[in-house]
Order: C-alpha cells, then structure tokens, then sequence
C-alpha cells in the first residue's frame, strides 16, 4: 500500500485549504486502487503540534505506487496540485504496511 501525506501550514487561508482538501478527495476518490482519504479535523494534537506550524493532515492510501502516481500525475488533478502546493503544503509518498 502507498500513502500519500499532506501537511497544511497554519499560514495557509483555512477556507482555501478546505476547498484544495474537498477538490483533492473527490479527484482521488475516482481513481483506480483508491483504498481511503482522511483528514484531521479541528486544531492537531501532541508534541509535533506544540510548535504550531501545521494546521491541517492528509492522508490518502492507494493499493499500489502506480495507481498513487497515476492519480498524482492526472490532467485533472494538475490546477488541485497547483493550488495546494502553492497554500505552502508539504507532501510526502511511502509505502506503508501494517505492523
């Protein structure tokens, strides 16, 4: 399973990130080996929050790395992709397994 990992920074207007996190769902909501989309909800938690840099976590499993590049690289993903990266967000690919 690959992972896909996005980080918000609180710096970033909380409506817009909401409308990239809502466009970024749907678009990979629709694609093959979709397994899961989950976002953090209200303000984060924790040690790694205490610093207050990220406001928002995104985290989107897909059932192998071709099917994750694929929705990653898809014409109709590209003006979401845009839009996040310029809000600022951080995001990381990985495989994953459960333990």
């Amino acid at each position: 399973m690959y992972r896909s990992l996005s980080l918000y920074p609180t710096s970033a207007d909380p409506e817009r990130v909401a409308e990239v996190v809502e466009d970024t769902a749907e678009a990979f909501k629709q694609s093959p080996g979709f397994r899961s989309f989950t976002t953090s909800v209200d303000a984060l938690l924790g040690p790694g929050a205490r610093e207050g840099q990220v406001a928002r976590v995104v985290t989107v499993d897909f059932d192998a790395l071709d099917d994750a590049l694929l929705a990653l690289k898809a014409e109709s993903f590209q003006e979401t992709r845009a839009a996040s990266e310029a809000l600022g967000a951080t995001h990381f690919l990985f495989e994953c397994r459960d333990v």
